[in-house]
């Protein structure tokens, strides 16, 4: 069973909530049971329901595009859209709520109107699919989204991944209408979460390395193509493929809303990759100059640091399910902050030195097992790892002896290279 539905209230399929009470589960559908209500408008023969897809737009939360339902009545003067995508930023603890993963999603009601002029000032393109249904299955849905708006009903635990603005929909229609969907609608390479992320951020290269800083590996799981329909814009496709159980397609006809003017942004080549690779230069040519050297090392490491304790918070901490298990941890270690102020480089000892040996050799770890990792890794990362395992090789050793062994060790190499030659 994907879902539960208690008095058409959707019941997500996960619970993902770290700590979680029976009796409190118990209480809620009790309250849920007494608060849905029952709808007492009937639509007319005219009505009808579309899903609306817009594409993406300029900001990082509307990155991934947006669904949402319309209900449109001609003769009762019904033409509204069911948002399941909005939330509200003067909720107390906003953003501490949104990072621990606890950010309620609301189901907000507007007219027609209200959702046109906010798409068209953004610029972005607006789908419409209308679904090809009888009058007692829009009255179905119609009746749903009335016990939904309730004020007791209409908040949901938002999730990325599983439960959000299109999952809510493509929950609802499976629910009501039982549609037969397409095995897959994009035959070739499996594609995992992450994968499908990439497509649209390929244009925001800032927000795409901090995207995959965070995620763990939950997102590089393979996806079905039930929860390809997370993305809007897969939801829309699956919906054109799908057909109900009497063999009518589940789409009776496709026009465009409102036109695209927004251009997506375009990478630009002055990349994090590039940045990190001249940052790692630098630090490399300040090894000459000691003092400077050390004051980088001490920047460099104390940002690993705290880049690792968000990492750690996410996973840890948060409720997200898909910054779990994330291998950013392994270089990202948050005891860089302390360890990079206790160590000394030119005579390393007790558990300074054992720390940046276990640093090197983690790093190393991972640069040879980069392409089999479970984990995608961004190629910003790699000069970043590089830097790891110089620096902690002769923090491990002590400057001289670690200068001393990687000209011993570049030395062989060359001498093999010749002998090879």
């Amino acid at each position: 069973m994907r879902y539960l539905l208690i008095n058409d209230v959707i019941l997500p399929k996960q619970i993902r909530m770290k700590k979680f009470f029976l009796p409190t589960f118990f209480l809620f559908l009790l309250l849920v049971h007494s608060a849905a209500g029952n709808p007492n408008t009937t639509l007319s023969p005219l009505a009808r329901v579309s899903v609306l897809t817009a594409s993406p737009g300029p900001a990082l939360y509307s990155a991934f595009g947006h669904n949402a339902l319309r209900v449109v009545d001609p003769i009762m003067g019904i033409d509204e859209v069911y948002n399941y995508g909005t939330f509200d930023f003067d909720t107390p603890n906003f953003y501490l709520r949104f990072l621990k993963g606890q950010l309620n999603y609301k189901l907000s009601v507007s007219s027609i109107g209200q959702f046109v002029f906010e798409y068209q000032s953004d610029g972005r393109q607006v789908i419409e699919q209308v679904l090809n249904l009888k009058p007692a299955e829009v009255q179905q849905i119609y009746d749903f989204l009335q016990v939904n708006r309730l004020p007791e009903n209409a908040y949901y635990l938002y999730d990325f991944f599983f439960d959000n603005c299109a999952t809510r929909i493509r929950d609802l229609v499976d629910l009501k209408l039982r549609p037969v969907w397409h095995e897959d609608p994009h035959p070739g390479p499996e594609r995992s979460f992450r994968n499908m992320l990439n497509h649209y951020i390929v244009g925001t290269p800032w927000a795409r390395i901090g995207i995959h800083l965070v995620l763990g590996m939950p997102s590089d799981r393979v996806a079905t193509p039930w929860e390809y329909m997370f993305l809007p814009d897969d939801m829309k496709i699956a919906f054109d493929l799908a057909t109900l159980p009497d063999g009518r397609p589940l789409v009776r006809h496709t026009s465009e809303l409102i036109p695209l003017e927004f251009s997506p942004p375009s990478p630009g080549w002055f990349s994090p990759t590039l940045l990190l690779w001249l940052l790692v230069a630098l630090g490399v040519a300040l090894q000459w100059k000691k003092p400077l050297g050390r004051i980088f090392d001490k920047v460099f490491f104390s940002v690993l640091g705290i880049a690792g304790l968000v990492i750690s918070f996410l996973w840890f901490v948060s409720d997200h399910t898909a910054t779990d298990l994330n291998l950013n941890l392994l270089w990202a270690l948050p005891t860089h902050l302390y360890f990079i102020f206790k160590s000394s480089p030119n005579q390393p000892k007790g558990i300074s030195k054992f720390y940046f040996l276990i640093a090197f050799f983690l790093s190393v770890a991972l640069l040879l097992g980069w392409p089999f990792l479970p984990q995608e890794f961004h190629p910003a990362f790699l000069p970043l790892l590089l830097y790891i395992a110089f620096r902690s090789f002769v923090f491990g050793f002590g400057s001289a002896a670690g200068s001393r062994l990687l000209l011993k060790f570049a030395g062989r190499q060359l001498t093999g290279k010749l002998h090879a030659d």
